[in-house]
Parts: C-alpha cells; structure tokens; sequence
C-alpha cells in the first residue's frame, strides 16, 4: 500500500514538471541541429540566440553524415531542436539521435516561409520567457542570401550592439504568410521590437536620387501600412530615433559577395562528388548548369561586377541543390537494395560514435573490439552475424553515452560567448 503511494506520487511529480514551460527549466543543455541552407542556418543561429542554445550545429544541406551526429554527442544534450524538413536535414539523423535515446523534435514546413512560422509559432508555446524578449525582427527576401550575410557582417563591427533578433522571410506568394508571422512576434513582445527591412539593392548612380531598385523584390509598402496600422511610426531609408521600423538599402558589398561565392563553389563541388556514380541525367544537366554559371560569376566577380556574379551564384545555389536533393534520394534506394552498402554504412556510424564518446572521455575498447569482428563478419559475407554484432554494439555506445549524461561535460566557450547577450545601448 505505502510502495503505491509513493508511486502515485512520483507520477503526479513527473505530471507537474511537464507542465512547466521549458524557458523556465534550470540549465536545459539544447543543441540545435540545421542544414548549411542560407535561410535554415540564419534562422537556426537567431534561434539559437533567443533561447540561448549551447551549439548550433549546421549538416551540409540534403546530405547525411553520422560525423554530424557524433558532433551532438558531444554536447550530451538534453534535447535537440532539428530545424528544417527531411530534404534538407536527412531522416538518417533523427535515426542517430533515437539509438542514443536523445530527445528531439523537428521545426519544418514545406518550404522555408512555412518553417519561419512554424519555428516562430514553437518558440512561442515552448519559450514563451525568451519569446517575449525579442528586441528586433529583420524582414528580409527568403532568397536574398546576400541581405542576410551582410547583416551578419554588420554585427560583428566593433561596437556594434547585440540584439535578440529573429528573421521574418518573406517573397512573392509569401506577404501574408511573413505578416502572420510578425503579428506573432508584435503580440508576445513585451516591448514593441525594432523592425528593420534589408533589402539589397542594385547599383544606381547617385545623381538619379532614386530608390533604389532591390535585387529581390518585397513589398514594403504593405509591411509598413501594416506596422502603422499596430502604433509603429514608419520611416524610410537610415535609422531615425525616435521610430521603431527603417528600411535599409545596402549595395552589394565585395567581400560579402565573395563570401557567397565562396559558399556556392562549395556547395557545387558537394553536389558534383555526391553525383559521382550514379545516373540521373536530370542532376547532370543542372550540375552543369551550376558549374557554368558559378564559373561566370568568378569571373565578374574579377571584374568588379558584383551585383550580377551575385545573381549568378544564387542561380547556381538552388541548381547545386536540386543535384544534391536527386542524389541523395538516389544512395538511399541504392542502400534500400544492397545489405552490403547498408551495413558499411552502419559502420561509418558505430565508428563516428565510438570517436565522439573517446572525446567525452569515455573508455570503447571494449565496442571497438565489436567493430573489428563486423567488419571481418562483412568481409566474409556473414551478414547476420554482422547485423547481430551491429545491434550489441550500438547499444553499448547508448549505455556508454547514458552513463555519461549523468556527468554532461563543460561546453566549450567559443560556442556560447554571444548567447544570451543584450544590447547596451537598446533602441527607443
């Protein structure tokens, strides 16, 4: 009778925590999981801000690899927020996380203007204390990647003060969606936050005294009547004391369009290696297309011309990613069909793990003996042996790992020193 009442007990304890907001849990160790995609990743590190994550960790977009994975071990995080869809942040990762019994959850859409609200909407019902601290929102096109590393690059300026921001994306198609979203942020807000537009601009000559024309498209006109409509004072062009919404026009910087490039190239390279083998003459079309106008836009870049070396790459961004996007669905037929191909990658997996809990400090000889006998169990075709010898192992590593969380390591430094970070010197 008393061994019942305790039980009852324990459960309406574990009841009543449940219910308490996580922002309000004490030192809740989350790892945010996020494709290298422009407007994931720069969503991803505002979050991250927000809610004062200890790591954001960004996968090469549409690609799975278990280094990424041990990569979270590390942390020994009490959950991880993985943001994005399946296309961007393969399935293979939730995979990782469950067999190492870490919590997780996925903030996505069908697209990136349907993740900026439901990532938006989430921060809301579960960080509702942080949520309401948001200083300054940034509007910007979904696709202006140029617009979002020049922001970034702003605020690493000396002197330059921080703020806990969040990005509204918005485009053609999208108005509604990217209102819906700053009408989120102005409700919970416990101070009105300073809106800002960026918006790249092409180049004009100064004599015309014109605005500028943006190289993406956005209707400021109705951001503006909308925020007039909430109580804001709207102004346009440079900051303005007093007004709690600009639009700023910045031109193409060089050294931040040489920093796409640079991301671009990489990207293309991925997509070209990821390729490599297989047959879809779709991917190889693009893939071409990609290398010819990356290629260009070097070129330009050479030149001085850096509006249209910009434009360029960001066509050859999204034809990188359609390759990226066609390979992988491919490799995961190709290991659906070939035990072999699966197995050796369940390898890859045991041997990122065992190396990521070596850095926590954990001794693994006794699973690396384990993966010595997989791999001799493969070599000879002894498959079932493998797939058993897989199954002991992995779960040593999550007891190993489950052990290890109890005494969760000292987070590197470098990852936090701009967490949680308020400005000194707040706008109006």
């Amino acid at each position: 009778m008393i061994r019942k009442k305790v039980l009852t007990t324990s459960l309406i304890m574990i009841f009543m925590l449940s219910l308490i907001p996580i922002s309000h849990a004490a030192d809740v160790n989350i790892v945010i999981l996020v494709s290298d995609n422009e407007a994931d990743s720069t969503l991803a590190d505002s979050v991250a801000n927000i809610i004062n994550a200890y790591a954001v960790i960004k996968v090469p977009w549409g690609i799975y690899n278990p280094n990424y994975s041990a990569e979270v071990l590390k942390y020994a995080p009490d959950k991880v927020i993985i943001i994005g869809g399946p296309t961007a942040v393969p399935i293979d990762y939730e995979k990782d996380l469950e067999e190492m019994d870490i919590p997780f959850e996925r903030w996505y859409g069908e697209n990136r203007y349907e993740t900026n609200l439901v990532v938006v909407q989430k921060l809301k019902e579960e960080f509702p204390e942080e949520f309401s601290q948001i200083e300054t929102v940034y509007i910007v096109h979904g696709r202006d990647v140029l617009s979002m590393l020049m922001q970034k690059w702003y605020e690493t300026l000396p002197d330059t003060a921080k703020y806990k921001s969040i990005w509204v994306f918005t485009g053609e198609g999208y108005e509604n969606l990217s209102l819906q979203i700053l009408d989120e942020v102005l409700e919970a807000s416990q101070r009105r936050p300073w809106v800002e537009v960026i918006v790249t601009s092409r180049w004009i000559q100064l004599e015309h005294k014109k605005v500028p024309k943006p190289l993406f498209n956005i209707n400021t006109d109705e951001i503006a009547n909308f925020l007039r409509e909430k109580g804001y004072e709207v102004t346009v062009g440079n900051y303005t004391r007093g007004t709690y919404f600009t639009i700023k026009y910045a031109g193409p910087v060089g050294q931040v369009v040489l920093e796409t490039l640079k991301l671009v190239d990489n990207k293309t390279q991925v997509a070209e290696n990821f390729l490599d083998g297989l047959d879809i003459p779709k991917a190889k079309k693009r893939l071409n297309t990609a290398k010819e106008q990356i290629t260009k836009a070097w070129k330009l870049y050479s030149l001085g011309n850096y509006q249209e070396a910009y434009l360029l790459a960001v066509a050859a961004n999204r034809n990188a990613d359609f390759v990226i996007s066609m390979s992988a669905k491919e490799w995961n037929k190709i290991a659906q069909m070939s035990l072999n191909y699966a197995l050796n990658r369940e390898v890859l997996r045991l041997e990122a793990r065992i190396n990521a809990l070596k850095i926590l400090g954990i001794n693994t000889e006794s699973v690396e003996e384990v993966l010595a006998e997989i791999k001799l169990a493969i070599k000879s075709k002894n498959y079932s042996k493998a797939l058993k010898l897989i199954k002991e192992a992995k779960e040593e590593l999550r007891e190993m790992f489950i052990n290890e969380k109890r005494h969760p390591p000292q987070v590197p430094p470098d990852h936090r020193e701009e967490r949680g970070r308020h400005a000194e010197n707040p706008r109006p």
